[in-house]
């Protein structure tokens, strides 16, 4: 784990100084590692050309990168978008699409972007190109809040963005690695209007040349992309296969040579084949329950709380992922800096009988959505054993992970939801998303005075410990006297490919890249 002092000098603005000068050769290098588990010290190399197939669990929500509303749609972002700013295994920023940037004050943020870079259609990459962008993504049309803290975006020449900020803000460096630093083609959005997420155009390594909704995603090289010698493959093929033992045949076959999100019963499988590389490290993502606090029968806390003692967190854990994983007691895995490793939730079905008394209620009935694949069925039908003993009755109801995401965030007809967070670069864009009143994952919108106050302390903060203290103290109010929402367990992330692929590394995002990869013979 890294120390406060290491973390300080990654996260703060103040510091991020050092990056000025950053070449673009150096960007390139940063922006993907060109080495993984997979590569092999007898492999690394970098060889051109050839065809990837990748198989992925779910297909996209949306190409526009303002409208999605799936942390899986990330993976499959990539390819055609570059962001201003990047990040490397670690969740360290690194340089994109800004070479370098600067902090006069700590509401001002100043980008100097890289020059001679081209949209796929043609369209120049420049400083008014980020306005739009910043500007389009700030807008009442756009999902995400990431960019709240920017007051207006400014212009300096050709190749300098200044952003004006209304309040300090620690994560916003880190937030222009997400969706918010995703650039797309002004002459595109105005060409297309509203069919432009049927036709994306970024500056990114690939273009996206077919979509057949969950079906496949076909990408081809950018010819003309900005990071000499990049991309390496040819083509990309992402082929959606929800089923994992689906995406498991698939690669033993050969119709793919790499599988994301490898269940931990396949991972120990797998883990004795010769034949199959596997990549897997802690991530951010976490399996959680979330509650519309307006809906019945969570508009009462006292229910609430009474979910949250309900769940045997370290049962499941075992049970589950051969204790691989690790209970979720707050919104960080507990090595991650701005987690505090103390945190814990009893599992006390006692307590649970009692709150549910205190709000008048002997046995509560509610649906629960659940992305209709094994693992997360096995979850589901776990944790409504666990809770039944307490006096809750659940209504599993399965089906496609983006639908079920879109009834529950978007259209609001179910009461709870069992998927995943997947994280995000950095903890305050966590926060923001999850546990304000105003986040996008709050559907309730649910919140305190006392919470808001001290989500924008944090975001004020440029000192490590003092984010991870506020952090600390929001995570009490919210997850345990609150109860807005029911973390389970963190799960380590694990790819699968076939020995010929090399340079994949997963980062504690747990949202695959997949653009800079290569095959060998």
């Amino acid at each position: 784990m890294r120390t406060a002092k290491r973390i300080v000098t990654i996260f703060l603005l103040s510091v991020v100084l050092v990056i000025s000068g950053c070449s673009s050769s150096s960007s390139k290098n940063n922006a993907q590692p060109s080495t993984g588990k997979s590569a092999g010290a007898e492999n690394n190399e970098p060889k051109q050309g050839g065809s990837l197939t990748v198989a992925y669990d779910s297909d996209i929500s949306n190409y526009d990168p303002i409208l999605g509303n799936s942390g899986n749609d990330h993976s499959l972002l990539y390819p055609v978008y570059d962001t201003l700013v990047g990040y490397n295994s670690e969740l360290e920023a690194v340089p994109g699409l800004a070479k370098s940037w600067e902090t006069p004050n700590d509401k001002t943020l100043i980008l100097h972007l890289q020059e001679g870079v081209t949209f796929h259609d043609g369209t120049v990459f420049d400083a008014e190109a980020v306005k739009f962008n910043l500007d389009r993504i700030r807008s009442d049309q756009s999902n995400i809040s990431d960019l709240s803290s920017i007051e207006s975006v400014e212009v300096m020449d050709e190749s300098t963005v200044q952003l004006n900020l209304n309040r300090p803000d620690s994560s916003i460096i880190l937030a222009l690695s997400d969706r918010s630093g995703m650039m797309v083609s002004p002459a595109a959005v105005e060409k297309f209007g509203d069919d432009y997420s049927q036709n994306p155009v970024g500056t990114g390594p690939f273009k996206m040349v077919k979509w057949v909704r969950n079906g496949e995603i076909l990408f081809e090289a950018n010819d003309h992309y900005w990071q000499e010698g990049l991309p390496y493959l040819d083509k990309l093929t992402v082929k959606i296969m929800p089923d994992e033992n689906t995406r498991l045949n698939a690669l033993k076959s050969g119709q793919a040579q790499f599988y994301w999100n490898v269940s931990p019963d396949n991972s120990q499988a797998l883990k004795t084949d010769q034949n199959i590389v596997l990549d897997t490290k802690m991530k951010l993502a976490f399996y959680n329950i979330y509650l519309n606090t307006t809906m019945e029968p969570f508009n009462k806390k006292e229910v609430r709380q009474a979910l949250q003692f309900a769940i045997n967190r370290e049962a499941l854990v075992k049970a589950l992922t051969f204790n691989e994983g690790e209970a979720a007691y707050q919104t960080f895995p507990k090595e991650y800096w701005a987690a505090n490793a103390d945190l814990t939730i009893s599992y006390d079905l006692e307590k649970a009988k009692s709150l549910l008394k205190e709000a008048g209620l002997e046995r509560v009935s509610f649906e629960m959505f659940v992305p209709s694949t094994p693992f997360y069925q096995r979850l589901a039908e776990a944790i409504k054993g666990q809770v039944k003993e307490a006096g809750f009755d659940i209504n599993i109801e399965p089906m496609e992970l983006t639908k079920g995401v879109s009834l529950y965030f978007n259209e609001k007809q179910l009461p709870s939801n069992l998927t995943s967070w997947t994280g995000r670069p950095d903890p305050h864009q966590t926060v923001q998303l999850l546990l304000s009143g105003e986040g996008f994952y709050n559907a309730g919108g649910e919140t305190t005075a006392e919470r808001e106050e001290l989500i924008a302390k944090a975001a004020a903060s440029y000192e490590a410990e003092d984010r991870a203290g506020y952090y600390e103290q929001i995570n009490k109010l919210a997850v345990h006297e609150e109860a807005m929402t029911i973390p389970i367990m963190f799960v380590p992330s694990t790819g699968a490919m076939l020995p010929q692929v090399k340079g994949f590394e997963g980062t504690l995002l747990g949202k695959p890249k997949f653009s800079f990869l290569w095959l060998v013979e």
